[in-house]
């Protein structure tokens, strides 16, 4: 079984995911561009990859550390011991059973073993264009006569008032089992009450969901403000390119219709939080099972 979360968030003043400089004092962001040369902000899959396990760690998760050379490592009595699941059934079940991360979100080891992620996330992408808009700050430089002034101005490119859309494909039936990728033979590792309290706090995650870059002085909320989530049997994200919403902040309901009516699903739930969408009322009135985003994702945790 899957469970496919198609969702979208809105942006205030943001600068989620730093792109490659371009020299000079100008600090951009990830872009993307489109046939007409339109610039859309982007978050790169990566990036939201290690904003999902940081909020799983805020929730009391144990998550895995990196070593120097980049391999996983877990930390035991203060100690970080390399990681090799070859023909180490002990091993298995500690990578499994100690942290959450390296279940959900896959691993390759350095000494042989590795697994699939049993999730799958799209790049955050705006709906709306970039409108080339920029922050300003200082850095400072200490100068021997105080009197004068010191100090460079930096532009930081932002991403103002837009909406963003994304996916998130969870394979339920991998979390917390082996899966040989040659034969798909499976290897149950967690028991069930174990594997629903993973996937839970997973959910809990998406709903707390947070992080981003210029944080510090561009605090964002990540989290999702409309959701769709459908639980289906095949891994197809069908209603990533359903998502729109116009200038005027409506989102596109015949797309969402089309969609749903097109793809086989076991069941869905729409969750949008008030004050946030002009056709929001519309929206509500349109499909059976609306709710607040917080309720919809509830409604798929396990017992």
């Amino acid at each position: 079984m899957f469970l496919n979360l198609a969702y979208i968030t809105k942006v205030n003043v943001a600068s989620l995911n730093g792109g490659e400089g371009s020299g000079g004092n100008v600090t951009v962001m990830k872009k993307i561009s489109n046939a007409n040369g339109d610039e859309f902000a982007y978050v790169s899959g990566q990036a939201l990859r290690r904003y999902l396990k940081e909020t799983l760690m805020q929730l009391g998760e144990k998550i895995s550390s990196v070593d120097e050379d980049g391999n996983p490592t877990i930390e035991e009595n203060g100690k970080y011991p390399s990681l090799n699941t070859k023909n180490d059934n002990k091993q298995k079940e500690k990578i499994y059973k100690s942290v959450c991360d390296l279940d959900l979100f896959g691993f390759m080891l350095p000494k042989g073993g590795r697994r699939w992620s049993p999730i799958k996330v799209s790049p955050l992408v705006s709906l709306l264009p970039y409108k080339g808009e920029y922050d300003y700050l200082t850095r400072k430089q200490k100068m021997e006569d105080e009197s004068k002034k010191s100090g460079n101005i930096v532009q930081v490119e932002i991403d103002t008032l837009n909406f963003m859309r994304g996916n998130i494909m969870v394979n339920v039936s991998h979390i917390g089992n082996e899966i040989n990728e040659y034969t798909y033979a499976v290897n149950e590792i967690l028991n069930q009450g174990e594997k629903n309290q993973r996937l839970n706090v997973f959910l809990d995650a998406i709903k707390s969901f947070n992080g981003g870059a210029k944080q510090a002085r561009n605090l964002e909320d990540i989290a999702p403000k409309f959701i769709i989530i459908t639980e289906q049997k095949t891994g197809n994200p069908f209603l990533l390119n359903s998502l729109k919403v116009d200038n005027n902040g409506n989102i596109d309901i015949e797309n969402l219709k089309e969609s749903l009516a097109n793809n086989t699903t076991e069941r869905y739930t729409i969750g949008i939080d008030r004050g946030i969408f002009a056709n929001e009322q519309e929206i509500k009135s349109s499909f059976e099972n609306v709710v607040t985003v917080a309720q919809a994702i509830e409604q798929y945790k396990q017992s």
